[in-house]
């Protein structure tokens, strides 16, 4: 990530891993600056992915985003003992998510898979698969957490976070010793609902439908996943998972 990166690493606020990006984004920033207001700046501007060692240039205190996976993140991260907020969602929405933004997106042209269906074995083959492979993804961080328990991670999920949004965003609060009131957090849900999001930020889209505001359903795959699809995923995750005591809501 280069020696710029390792020399201002200790103005990270919070690293973020993976799921419910852009969400999670907002509230961070209005927790961090206290008041639910959106930042100016487009989340994309805090993507260590993206921005590499110009992430230097964002204004302190940072939230920095990342779709690493936790053993790629820099060391400097781990010296400094960046507090890390990891989100995992169940992996059944997951696949839905992405088959949703790459068909949509066109990044793999007229070869991408027309359906769901189709595109499942993509998401669950170990060798051939297509974008991130899940699996290793969690089990990662996971495994780090259990051999470095006293490292700062707050493992969140997506699922409890739209279902207990008051209680999970005290959470994190308290994680990042923040001081919260009842008030300012539920100023932060009402801000943080997609639909006002998604008028604020806008972004890209295709056929009139977003690319990153969606839905963000807790059980929307079930709309996506026949019958086979699921008993297939099911074993593969049965395989994949073994030894694991990781759960989520489906």
């Amino acid at each position: 990530m280069g020696n710029k990166m390792g020399n201002k690493i200790n103005e990270l606020r919070v690293t973020l891993l993976y799921t419910g990006t852009h969400w999670i984004w907002e509230i961070l920033n209005m927790l961090i600056s206290g008041k639910a207001e959106y930042v100016s700046r487009v989340p994309e501007r805090d993507w260590l992915d993206v921005e590499g060692d110009n992430i230097e240039q964002v204004p302190s205190p940072r939230t920095i985003v990342t779709h690493y996976s936790i053993q790629d993140l820099p060391s400097s991260v781990f010296k400094k003992r960046v507090k890390i907020v990891h989100i995992s969602r169940n992996p059944k929405s997951v696949a839905v998510s992405m088959y949703y933004y790459l068909k949509a997106s066109g990044h793999y042209g007229n070869n991408f898979p027309q359906t769901f269906s189709e595109f499942l074995p993509l998401f669950l083959d170990e060798e051939n698969h297509v974008h991130e492979y899940w699996f290793p993804y969690v089990q990662e961080v996971e495994t780090f957490c259990r051999e470095i328990p006293y490292y700062p991670v707050l493992n969140m999920k997506y699922e409890e976070l739209k279902m207990n949004q008051h209680q999970e965003i005290k959470r994190l609060a308290q994680f990042l010793e923040i001081e919260a009131s009842d008030s300012l957090v539920d100023e932060i849900i009402s801000k943080c609902e997609i639909s006002k999001m998604r008028a604020v930020r806008g972004g890209a889209s295709t056929g009139g439908q977003p690319l990153m505001y969606r839905k963000g359903a807790v059980s929307e795959w079930k709309d996506w996943f026949s019958v086979t699809d699921n008993e297939v995923f099911d074993k593969v995750y049965e395989e994949q998972m073994a030894g694991s005591s990781l759960t989520f809501t489906y």
